[in-house]
């Protein structure tokens, strides 16, 4: 019997998804991963931001920053979904999974071999842990904010929208003029304002390009004028020794807009991506990256200190942005996405075991409900600790322990909700059928 192509396998897998989504989705974490090996530099072996030497080119943080495409897209997978499921529980229990699992294996490795290294070598072995679980901060608020879809879908009006942004703008002036602490609460705020937006998507694709263009242009120019000629940063990234405030640590109005402008520009160009995605090459790429999803944008973080870490030991790399620099940080990329996609495929296996480990199926959704958001909360506690860090002080100073909260967190996955999972129905990546 004649093998099947990857081509026929990925097309058979995919039957039905809305490859633009999947596309967006992909196209997101290809951006990141190149953002953040474009990032660092190093000057007398030390690495830091390249924008803190060179700050005129905070402009490319503007290209760079489309984390909101990822959320508005994940909200129109989440809607639809759960929409098609009798199971509210089990659907938590099942989107727990897709997204702690890939956290969980990461986090166990590194704490695996961190901790122990931590006992004799201190603090060297703590600051790379948290440089290690940085940037799992995005797989704990989209845990919370999908923990709450199954109320969230219900209420997609434009004054819902408005009177969540309004929130986000209070949110902010009381951090900017009272207690710069409150500003956090943008952290949720934020990127769900822009979750909740992914909602009306699919209403958007029936509004005419021009206006949609239009409503791209009008959300920029104000997010640029809030950026240049208002009280905050110019760059999208947080950046040491930016006197001006953070539109990313914590979340800004400056970024919902700039977010909200990303996705009127993505929906005007829609009916344009959906026909380049007929082409099954380009699917098949989109798919089977999308596949490993997840833990391509975890496992990418080692590669990158792996290769930064080299020019720290020689102790220095080219001139920020001479011909040299790009050659050198294009060479970070591809070994980024060529190192990342490896060991996600190695660290597949200890999911897919993890995944066999039975869960507590039939619980009350506010249970369901409770055990996501708690999980959100404990990753995002984890992403500030660390993972080479026995006890410290965490995020807004909570007291916290790696091994404390990576028992926590398995012990949550014990109490998921399976529900009752038929075939691919609420899977996010394509699931790939084997050879």
């Amino acid at each position: 019997m004649p093998r099947t192509g990857l081509g026929e396998r990925v097309a058979a897998a995919s039957a039905g998804r809305d490859r633009v989504l999947d596309a967006v989705k992909v196209g997101a974490l290809l951006v990141v991963i190149t953002a953040h090996s474009l990032a660092w530099q190093v000057d007398d072996g030390k690495a830091d931001n390249v924008l803190a030497s060179r700050p005129g080119y905070a402009g490319l943080t503007w290209v760079f920053q489309i984390l909101g495409l990822f959320f508005a897209a994940g909200a129109v997978t989440n809607a639809r979904s759960f929409a098609r499921t009798r199971d509210p529980s089990g659907w938590l229990g099942h989107r727990l999974e897709r997204l702690l699992g890939p956290v969980l294996v990461y986090s166990l490795c590194w704490a695996a071999v961190l901790l122990p290294l931590s006992l004799f070598l201190g603090e060297p072995v703590e600051d790379a842990g948290r440089f290690l679980s940085q940037l799992m901060w995005f797989a704990g608020i989209y845990l919370v904010i999908v923990a709450a879809v199954p109320w969230t879908s219900q209420h997609r009006s434009v004054l819902v929208l408005a009177c969540w942004f309004a929130l986000i703008v209070a949110v902010d002036l009381m951090r900017l003029n009272l207690c710069p602490a409150v500003g956090w609460l943008n952290m949720l705020l934020a990127w769900g304002w822009l979750h909740q937006v992914g909602y009306r998507w699919p209403d958007l694709q029936s509004v005419a390009w021009p206006r949609l263009l239009a409503g791209a242009a009008a959300a920029m120019t104000a997010a640029l004028s809030l950026a240049y000629l208002g009280p905050y940063s110019n760059s999208m990234v947080s950046v040491s020794g930016d006197p001006e405030a953070s539109n990313l640590s914590p979340p800004s109005v400056v970024l919902a807009l700039h977010g909200l402008a990303l996705i009127l520009l993505v929906a005007a160009a829609w009916p344009l991506l959906a026909r380049l995605l007929q082409a099954p090459r380009l699917w098949t790429a989109v798919a089977v990256l999308g596949s490993r999803g997840m833990r391509l944008y975890l496992w990418h973080i080692p590669v990158v200190g792996i290769v930064a870490g080299a020019f720290m030991i020689v102790g220095s790399s080219p001139e920020p942005f001479t011909p040299a620099w790009w050659i050198t940080h294009i060479g970070c990329v591809v070994a980024a996405v060529g190192g990342a996609w490896l060991l996600a495929g190695i660290a597949g296996g200890p999911e897919r075991r993890l995944r066999a480990i039975p869960g507590s199926p039939g619980q009350p959704r506010a249970v369901a409900f409770a055990l996501a958001a708690l999980a959100g909360l404990l990753v995002l506690l984890l992403s500030a600790t660390g993972l080479g860090t026995w006890w410290s002080t965490s995020f807004l100073g909570i007291p916290a322990s790696a091994p404390v909260l990576v028992a926590l967190l398995l012990a949550l996955w014990r109490l998921r909700d399976t529900g009752q999972i038929s075939n691919n129905q609420w899977a996010s990546p394509v699931e790939l059928p084997s050879q």
